[in-house]
Formats: structure tokens, sequence, C-alpha cells
């Protein structure tokens, strides 16, 4: 604090706006830096970087105002900078699947595939005896995921939705996590359920990943809607073409 109220009347004195020394530029002239150092420091971080940028202007030679004026302008630039990479990492967000393909609509909830890798010894009798050939098969899963953490304490928990169905699985999903979190009345959490065809733009997503996700592992709600509406398009095809 006493350096603070040095650096002030030390800079109103020489005729500086002490209003203008903003908080990512360190003043070091009136009292050096422990190195010895006197000047403008320049701090800013950047997301992209996960660092701090900083820069050392030094007055020596120079007058305190031209130097601040420096200072001034390479923050400026870097906030501008900044603000242009923000403005980048946004649209990407928005441009990208993964941000939004997940999610149900209650926090907390996501749904999504999930890899399980099966392994099962050969039951081939020409095996040599004491060798085992391991076969395995990769199965992808759609789930409601929830996870978190109360009081510190994670958990996770997967609703099955090939084998209980999507609507049983997302109500169970909404009843586990209304438990955990201590929450009486949840039903107007499982109204929020979200729609079985969103499973498709996840699907497009998590296989442009490097998944592999066959179309008979797509919920079976949503199978049967794709299938009806094809019935449709034949049956309207067939119509016109009489």
């Amino acid at each position: 604090m006493l350096i603070i109220i040095l650096n002030y009347f030390w800079q109103r004195d020489h005729g500086i706006q002490t209003e203008t020394i903003h908080m990512p530029i360190y003043d070091h002239t009136q009292l050096p830096h422990p190195s010895g150092f006197r000047g403008f420091r320049v701090t800013r971080y950047f997301a992209d970087e996960k660092k701090n940028r900083q820069q050392w202007l030094g007055i020596k030679n120079q007058s305190v105002e031209s130097v601040l004026k420096a200072a001034e302008k390479l923050l400026a630039e870097w906030e501008f900078e900044a603000m242009l990479a923000k403005s980048q990492r946004d649209r990407l967000k928005h441009e990208r699947p993964q941000n939004s393909a997940y999610v149900t609509g209650v926090s907390g909830i996501k749904m999504k595939f999930v890899r399980h890798i099966k392994k099962r010894e050969s039951r081939s009798k020409k095996i040599k005896p004491g060798r085992k050939k391991i076969y395995t098969s990769i199965i992808y899963t759609p789930y409601f995921v929830v996870s978190g953490s109360v009081e510190s304490k994670k958990y996770i928990r997967k609703f099955n939705i090939k084998t209980l169905g999507f609507d049983i699985a997302w109500f169970e999903a909404v009843s586990f996590l209304a438990k955990v979190k201590n929450i009486k009345q949840f039903s107007h959490l499982v109204e929020k359920k979200p729609a079985v065809e969103q499973f498709r733009l996840i699907a497009s997503w998590q296989n442009s990943q490097g998944y592999e996700i066959p179309e008979h592992r797509l919920p079976d709600e949503l199978l049967s809607i794709e299938e009806k509406k094809s019935n449709n398009t034949e049956s309207s095809l067939a119509f016109f073409k009489k």
C-alpha cells in the first residue's frame, strides 16, 4: 500500500494521470523491481497459450510519459488480440457439435455412445494345447450419463437406453440425479426429455472422432421413427408414379 501511495504522489507531481495506469501495467518507475528494473511491466493472460505474456519497458534515457504511452499501446494491442482469439473460440464452439450434441437440457445429464471392449476365448478345438486365442469386439451403446459431485465426492451413473428403452432410461437418470441432489419434486426435469433424434447427431459427431457406431446400435425408438419416415416417403413416391 505504501508503494502505491508513493507512486501516486510521484506521478501526480510529474503530471502523470494515474487513472490511465491499468492493473495489467505494473509501475516500477519510482520504486524499482527487486531485480533492479525501472519502468513498466505489461502483462496479459492468453487463454490459447495458457499463460501470461509480459513485456518489460524500461525508462532509461526515456521519459516516463512516453514509456507509459508505449505500455498502454502494447496492452491495447494485446487486449485486441485476446478479443479476436476469444471471438474465434466462440465461433468454433458454436460450429462444433460436441459442445451441444451431448446436452440434454438438464444440467448433470448427458447423452452419448459409450464404447465397450468385449473379450472372449476361442472355442475352436484346433488351437494347440496351452495356447488361447482371444477375440475382441467393440460394442457401442447409447446411454444417459449422470455425473457430477456433491460435497467434493464425485459420482457417475450410466443408464443403458438399448436395454431400458429411451423413456425409462431418461426417467431413471432424472430420478437418480434428483436423489443425489436431494430434489424432492423433479417432474419439471422429466418433462425436459430430449428428442431421441439427437442421437443421430451424436453418432455422426462421435464417428468423425474415430468411433464406428453401426446403425443397429442407435436407440430402437430412433430406428423406428426413421423407418416410418422412409416407408412414408416410398409410399408417396409410389403414389406419384401411378
